[in-house]
């Protein structure tokens, strides 16, 4: 059943309209897979884009292209899986810390722990500012152990009371905005979640992009058995797995999305699925070859990456301050602060949601005062 809007008449021109936007929005890059005048069109189509996410363009005519069947509203509890290793538990607070502050809405956490990190996570979880959090634990099972990432698709076997929408997040991001927004992300029909691509990242990604390391021929080995049986185009742009949106978990189980992905896995064994560029790991290359073409656009402010990729920031600090979600995805993380790295406003902004931890394992490095 659709969301529906009350006292709006909505046309068969504005579906169309609200339709094509969508389209736009997901496939704008394809536009620009060809280089000369689709190249040119294409900057244009994204400004073009770029304007519309930021203008007064009617959700309520875009919510109805929505597939799911449990629209997200504003009184429903929020799901969000976040996954962790010991080396990245502060990372974990810190991400579950910024959701729980930033949004009015109640919040279910499904967080993804090793079994020697789980009662580590289970003291730091009974800190006054997180002890009226509700969460549930689970750990992957043995034969997915080796596959640090197998998380973002194990959660449908692992949380069988998870249905409905819900968001993932790597541990190295802090949210300052309100994740009920980011919940209202419009699905294309059929579109298994929203990503962000990797094409239009900023300065950092530009220049990987023009090497073309974002997209699918250097992400995947296009001439794998498996890989080829999917004809994927290799010029479509790659998406990033650290920040999304699910659409339905109840659809991703109809559609048996772990054993797709499970059975890409196993595939590698036999013979990689690793483009020549890499950039990913195995499980990340899994989900980019199941899911080609099936995912709809996250909003750019709700996925500001490359934080960490340098040593020093590649973005000012009133935009770091207005994006709704910040990912370090980078080498240097915001906890590991050596005399190379420093002080910055980046890492200052996700000290502000740091929580100390209360048996002392987890300490953030940094530069000691006789240092700046």
């Amino acid at each position: 059943m659709f969301h529906r809007c009350p006292k709006k008449v909505v046309t068969g021109a504005s579906l169309i309209w609200a339709g094509f936007m969508i389209y736009l929005l997901a496939h704008v890059q394809n536009f620009a897979d060809y280089g000369g005048r689709f190249k040119t069109g294409a900057k244009y189509a994204q400004e073009l884009v770029s304007n519309i996410s930021h203008s007064t363009f009617n959700k309520a005519e875009i919510a109805l292209t929505e597939p799911t069947a449990s629209h997200h509203t504003k009184s429903n509890v929020i799901n969000v899986i976040i996954q962790a290793r010991e080396d990245n538990l502060g990372g974990l607070i810190s991400a579950l810390n910024s959701v729980v502050v930033n949004t009015k809405n109640p919040v279910s956490f499904y967080l993804i722990v090793p079994d020697e990190t789980t009662s580590h996570l289970q003291e730091w979880m009974k800190v006054p500012e997180l002890s009226n959090v509700q969460y549930s634990l689970a750990k992957l099972p043995t034969d997915l152990e080796t596959y640090s990432n197998a998380g973002k698709f194990a959660f449908i076997d692992l949380f069988p009371s998870l249905h409905g929408p819900a968001i993932y997040l790597d541990p190295d991001v802090i949210v300052q905005g309100d994740v009920a927004d980011l919940l209202d992300t419009p699905f294309l029909f059929k579109d298994l979640g929203a990503f962000s691509d990797d094409c239009h990242t900023g300065s950092v990604s530009k220049m990987v992009a023009s090497r073309g390391e974002t997209r699918y021929a250097s992400r995947l080995n296009l001439k794998q058995p498996t890989i080829a049986k999917l004809n994927l185009n290799p010029l479509t742009c790659t998406f990033n797995t650290g920040v999304f949106v699910i659409s339905d978990v109840d659809s991703w189980r109809k559609e048996k999305i772990s054993d797709t992905v499970l059975d890409l896995i196993h595939s590698h064994e036999r013979s990689s699925i690793m483009g020549p560029q890499g950039g990913s790991d195995v499980v990340e290359a899994a989900i980019l070859a199941a899911f080609y073409r099936r995912t709809s656009p996250l909003d750019p402010l709700w996925h500001v990456r490359n934080l960490g990729v340098t040593r020093g920031s590649r973005y000012s600090p009133f935009f770091l301050s207005n994006a709704k979600l910040l990912h370090w995805n980078g080498h240097f993380k915001p906890w590991k602060s050596s005399r190379s790295y420093g002080s910055t406003f980046e890492q200052k902004l996700w000290d502000n949601y740091f929580i100390h931890d209360p048996l002392g394992r987890f300490v953030p490095i940094r530069k000691k005062k006789s240092e700046i």
